[in-house]
């Protein structure tokens, strides 16, 4: 790949549009990254929709981006939608991605403005922008669906290699009619392309350096900009952060120890049996079901439930009360004291049963930015050690090591993700929770340890992404104060639970 210069023209405030000159790059880690040839990105201004929900001093606008940055002057384009809420102080600019891959920036940015302590928003101009392929902004994927699935057994054992073979064959099938229904959008969302849009965007709107909150796979776009373009971020905060030297395996395989660390953490702050609780659920479900009025539980239905709901602390009150509901149904001692527990557990097991939605960009973004490709044997024997250690459900949240199956590898350039250390003008504030099981607290360590000087925070809960998420003022203050002077705390921080407070009745 050639090197490319990014050549930053002065831009007032307010302008429709700005120069940029953008082209294929491979980032090296630490360098400002170096364009050529030129395109010029256009920022227009429209009339918001018709009750969208926005704070005051709030503009909609999009910026035309090329579909491809390796390419920028073949002419294929497309629009990354954006709001702008200008701050009082206009102390510069304060972005943030909400994670996925496929969260909407705009589609939480009014709720996300108002979580902000007002010393935030009087100071920063707040922009929020859906990426590329999200939310309102190009390009759209057509003709694209989640995988069937191979299905597992609800009781009984497992046989891992026949699962993986089944499920990356229909993963493969489901991949590959996606990218050939979108041969010129598909290849085109990963976060190489990203920090590109994002800078163009800090340019057009006239902004010398981002403030920036990335969140989940956020730290991921996070982490990429600052080895991308390092002298265009004020202040950094990577919140459950992806890990360093990342790869697909890496990425699915590690997450079923996550399961075992998640409901410590849980049980640590909610009580100690809580974990025995769990334990014996799982062990009752791996020989039987629970069934009542015709709705039936699984050991799947159950673990889903719980690594979905443990994500947020505010979910404690709902896990217990369904944790010791079910504990008591499996530990009835006669038929008797079993059919008692078993009344009203259709409140449960539709509470369990409600489904997730499932975002269609994901596996396009991962599978763009990490290289490899896990193959059925691999993802098996490592279920297999899963199961070993973690129970039978843990195995399944290797299910990311094959999301890849039928795409290509090099269908983009790829997302940096070693281990290299960056020296940042300002060093990031990392925030992790010690029980994360979507984003590991091992793996936000292991990225912070690639930034020189940087600072974590380390929570004692599940939480998933936790800066004013909780309300926790040892997470908040610090963080908060680094936004507005960036100040860091001397040394890493530790900080103990703190619950969230129920709503009112």
């Amino acid at each position: 790949m050639r090197r490319s210069r990014l050549l930053v023209p002065a831009v007032s405030l307010g302008l429709l549009a700005a120069t940029l000159v953008i082209a294929p790059v491979q980032a090296a880690p630490a360098t400002q990254d170096t364009i050529t040839p030129a395109f010029t990105p256009t920022l227009t201004y429209l009339t918001c929709p018709t009750g969208e929900k926005l704070p005051p001093r709030t503009r909609c606008a999009e910026l035309t981006v090329p579909l491809d940055w390796q390419t920028p002057d073949d002419g294929r384009t497309i629009e990354i939608a954006l709001r702008v809420t200008r701050s009082q102080q206009r102390g510069g600019a304060l972005t943030f991605n909400p994670g996925g891959p496929g969260g909407s920036g705009i589609g939480i940015a009014y709720e996300q403005y108002y979580e902000f302590p007002a010393s935030v928003r009087n100071r920063f101009d707040f922009v929020s922008w859906d990426p590329r392929g999200v939310g309102l902004s190009g390009p759209t994927l057509n003709d694209c669906s989640p995988p069937a699935g191979a299905g597992l057994p609800a009781t009984g054992p497992v046989d891992w290699q026949a699962f993986w073979e089944a499920q990356l064959a229909a993963t493969a099938a489901a991949n590959a009619a996606c990218l050939a229904a979108n041969p010129d959008a598909a290849p085109n969302l990963g976060t190489w392309q990203v920090v590109r849009d994002m800078e163009a965007m800090r340019i057009a709107l006239g902004y010398a350096q981002w403030n920036y909150w990335g969140m989940s796979y956020g730290t991921r776009i996070g982490n990429a900009y600052a080895r991308t373009f390092p002298t265009s971020l004020r202040a950094l905060i990577m919140d459950g952060s992806v890990m360093a030297g990342e790869t697909v395996y890496r990425f699915g395989t590690t997450t079923a120890a996550g399961t075992e660390v998640a409901k410590q953490v849980y049980a640590s702050v909610t009580g100690r049996a809580q974990a025995h609780k769990i334990n014996t659920i799982f062990t009752y479900l791996d020989t039987s079901v629970i069934t009542e009025e015709e709705v039936t539980l699984n050991r799947w239905d159950f673990s889903t439930y719980l690594n979905s709901q443990s994500r947020k602390q505010r979910n404690y009150p709902q896990i217990r009360a369904t944790v010791n509901g079910f504990y008591d149904i499996v530990t009835a001692a006669t038929s008797a004291a079993r059919a008692r527990a078993l009344r009203g557990a259709g409140d449960l097991l539709e509470r369990v049963l409600r489904a997730n939605d499932i975002l269609v960009v994901n596996p396009l973004v991962n599978c763009a930015d990490l290289h490899d490709r896990p193959t059925a044997s691999q993802i098996a024997a490592a279920s297999i050690a899963a199961e070993r250690q973690y129970g039978t459900t843990a195995a399944t949240f290797n299910g990311n090591a094959g999301a890849c199956a039928g795409l290509p590898a090099d269908m983009s350039p790829a997302s940096p993700s070693g281990t290299s250390t960056i020296t940042l003008a300002t060093p990031p504030m990392f925030v992790l929770s010690t029980g994360d099981q979507a984003t590991p607290w091992v793996w936000g360590r292991s990225m912070a340890n690639t930034f020189a000087r940087s600072r974590t925070i380390s929570y004692a809960s599940t939480q998933h992404v936790t800066y004013l998420q909780t309300p926790s003022t040892c997470v908040n203050d610090p963080v908060t104060r680094y936004l507005l002077t960036l100040q860091r705390p001397s040394s890493d921080i530790s900080c103990s639970f703190t619950p969230t407070p129920l709503p009112p009745q």
